[in-house]
């Protein structure tokens, strides 16, 4: 009995972008959703999902996922995260919003999973995640905070100092 995770992955098209209009990736530039590590139950197995600081790159919101089944350490899997974003992080954080994207895998010659990120508004910051697999769909529930991107304060820390700085 092998568990994966996957959802059906609908691409969603890129929007057209006009001549001095902000893409909505410049809206996540510094933005990452935090996402706090999440279990579930497969039958008598438990599951264990982290999913590492979501940030846009490109067009889509990426980042690494891990899953461990202690009972059956051979199905544990690492791999990256790819949503394609259709809204920006003040829709989605006001309104919510889902996702739909794919989870590969490193691991050699495995398909990619489809995952379907639903995320309810910033108030209830609840995320909901289906990763569906070739055997089965594997739902988790949790919770979620929008920060500002590390990476932007380490390449700030890096820079010299200089007189309009001080």
């Amino acid at each position: 009995m092998a568990i994966s995770c996957g959802i059906s992955f609908q691409p969603l098209q890129a929007t057209e972008k006009l001549p001095n209009q902000p893409t909505l990736l410049s809206t996540w530039e510094n933005l990452v959703f935090q996402i706090e590590d999440a279990k579930c139950r497969v039958g008598i197995a438990s599951v264990k999902l982290s999913v590492s600081e979501l940030k846009p790159e490109g067009g889509y919101l990426v980042g690494e996922y891990s899953i461990v089944i202690p009972l059956m350490k051979s199905k544990n899997d690492r791999g990256r995260i790819l949503l394609p974003l259709d809204s920006t992080v003040g829709e989605l954080g006001e309104n919510g919003g889902v996702l739909r994207g794919q989870a590969i895998s490193y691991k050699e010659g495995k398909t990619p999973n489809r995952i379907v990120c639903e995320i309810l508004p910033q108030k209830d910051q609840t995320i909901l995640l289906a990763i569906t697999t070739e055997d089965r769909t594997i739902n988790f529930e949790s919770r979620y905070s929008v920060a500002e991107s590390t990476r932007n304060i380490i390449a700030q820390a890096d820079m010299p100092v200089t007189d309009h700085m001080q």
